[in-house]
């Protein structure tokens, strides 16, 4: 087994060289880590921890950038602000985390239940405004998927709620605390007899599809980017009159 080094950008790859081991695909020394998946260069991941560890604010990050004169290179607000969410997990021991499911498109011919578009999953803890989504990768949401995006965000310990979904039946394997409400029970639908439910989930999709209705986004190409977008945007909601100047950097 070697280290394969790359370029800055990546945190090099590990390859067999004995038998026809060697002739395999080679393995991210990122995978099953924290880092698994970042595209952001090497020199950045680090510079953001130690931002986001000393308390820094957007502004202070991005004059402190070391690329800040490089176009192409300099961070954008819209990165800082998904890095600081990655960094800081939601929930934790004593604390409660909505989640579910929704599809961004629209309905084929217009009519009908199927839609054609892009499955995200939505996370947001109770008593918090901090909302968090996510692109399922290949518009697939079985527990493979969905779990470590869940992990991605969510403390170990914390209880969640979640509806039916068989692909949450797992959670408590990955040490949650897990509590559901069945939405297709007639009685009462949004709340379970034990007081479980995902309405404030709920709640951000139409939220979030009418920012999506409004520009007509449901079905660009950059979908990700989109929806990284209306956190950005919703994030900033806090500074009202000074978007502008965030905006710019002024």
């Amino acid at each position: 087994m070697r280290l394969a080094k790359s370029t800055n950008k990546s945190f090099g790859s590990w390859c067999c060289t004995k038998g026809t081991c060697k002739t395999k695909s080679k393995i991210s020394r990122t995978t099953g880590t924290f880092f698994e998946n970042i595209k952001i260069e090497l020199v950045h991941v680090f510079y953001l921890m130690y931002a986001f560890a000393q308390k820094w604010s957007y502004d202070t990050v991005i004059n402190e950038d070391p690329y800040k004169e490089e176009k192409e290179k300099c961070l954008s607000r819209a990165t800082i602000n998904d890095w600081f969410n990655y960094c800081r997990e939601l929930g934790g021991p004593g604390k409660i985390v909505q989640i579910d499911e929704s599809k961004f498109g629209k309905r084929k011919y217009n009519r009908g239940r199927h839609i054609e578009g892009h499955w995200v999953l939505g996370m947001i803890e109770d008593g918090s405004e901090d909302l968090r989504l996510e692109v399922c990768p290949d518009n697939i949401r079985s527990a493979e998927v969905l779990v470590p995006l869940i992990k991605k965000h969510v403390e170990v310990g914390t209880t969640i709620h979640t509806d039916y979904w068989r692909a949450y039946d797992c959670l408590a394997e990955h040490g949650y605390t897990h509590k559901k409400v069945n939405h297709s029970d007639p009685d009462n639908p949004f709340v379970a007899e034990d007081g479980t439910h995902t309405q404030r989930i709920e709640s951000q999709w139409r939220a979030v599809k009418r920012f999506f209705k409004k520009d007509n986004f449901n079905n660009v190409e950059n979908f990700s980017d989109v929806i990284l977008e209306y956190l950005w945007r919703r994030n900033m909601l806090k500074f009202k009159n000074q978007f502008f100047f965030m905006f710019t950097g002024s």
